[in-house]
């Protein structure tokens, strides 16, 4: 599958051969990798350093054109506690300029994670808090421990969720999430799947990999560009009007993937009562 590095952010960290920090592990084979955030003694609250070794992880996926599937989790109890405190004090003492750029740099780092071309699955291994829960609506599938907690609580803090809105919103909805952003409560897992923040809820670290490796064994038959064909499709079609223009867009991109390599192979696969060629590799945990 064909991908290009777009974001301005991500090619400031450019090359395969770019140190990660050790604030983030990066692991992949041919068609799985891992992000794991490695912060456990701060609750894996996103320093400079942590996003820094995040915009490098999304990089190394964007320039490996075999990976089908990406898992995102966290070392420690908690999965992400949002933005480093110290990092928000450092803000405070930038130039206008500087922190406005430092801002956008981290919008635009989020709008690549959204639209990663391939399957995001975030295996959240505890609780999430602000920014954690912005990398939790980023993901296509969502996989929590039962204990987790959710909660949006920039405004205890005297901030706001601005950055990660977009995705939040289109996550959990406008009612809840003007409920969430205003109150700063916490929610326990079960009503995150309720609010469709979460997918699946299990009660171990064991249950945790089964549910991964069913996930694996589902993305195994599904045909690379058709996946991230069909998560641009989700992109551009949630929330718009059907106007004519739309339909032209869903039409032409229906035209284009029956034009398309895989499905030439899914079709003859399907007649021939073989599996195709994509359905032919084991998708493993890296």
């Amino acid at each position: 599958v064909e991908r290009q590095v777009t974001s301005d952010c991500l090619v400031a960290f450019c090359g395969m051969d770019e140190e990660m920090p050790e604030e983030v592990i990066y692991k992949a084979n041919k068609y799985v990798a891992s992000i794991t955030l490695n912060r456990p003694t701060a609750k894996n609250a996103m320093d400079a350093n942590l996003t820094k070794g995040f915009m490098i992880a999304v990089k190394r996926v964007l320039e490996t054109p075999t990976i089908r599937i990406v898992f995102l989790t966290g070392n420690g109890a908690m999965f992400c506690a949002g933005g480093d405190p110290k990092g928000f004090q450092a803000a405070g003492k930038m130039t206008d300029e500087d922190n406005l750029k430092d801002a956008v740099n981290f919008a635009k780092f989020l709008s690549e994670l959204n639209k990663l071309p391939v399957m995001l699955c975030g295996l959240i291994n505890g609780s999430a808090m602000g920014g954690g829960v912005g990398l939790v609506s980023c993901c296509d599938h969502v996989i929590a421990r039962k204990s987790a907690f959710f909660a949006l609580s920039e405004v205890k803090l005297g901030v706001i969720p601005a950055t990660i809105s977009p995705y939040v919103v289109a996550k959990i909805g406008a009612a809840n999430a003007r409920r969430m952003f205003m109150t700063g409560e916490s929610i326990r897992a079960e009503e995150g799947v309720k609010m469709g923040l979460v997918n699946e809820l299990v009660d171990t670290p064991d249950d945790m990999k089964k549910a991964a490796d069913k996930l694996l064994g589902m993305m195994k038959l599904a045909a690379p560009a058709a996946v991230a064909a069909s998560k641009n499709l989700v992109l551009n079609v949630a929330g718009k009007e059907i106007t004519t223009e739309l339909m032209e867009f869903t039409a032409n991109e229906l035209a284009k993937v029956r034009k398309g390599q895989e499905c030439i192979d899914g079709m003859i696969a399907v007649q021939s009562g073989k599996k195709a060629q994509w359905a032919e590799c084991d998708l493993v945990m890296p």
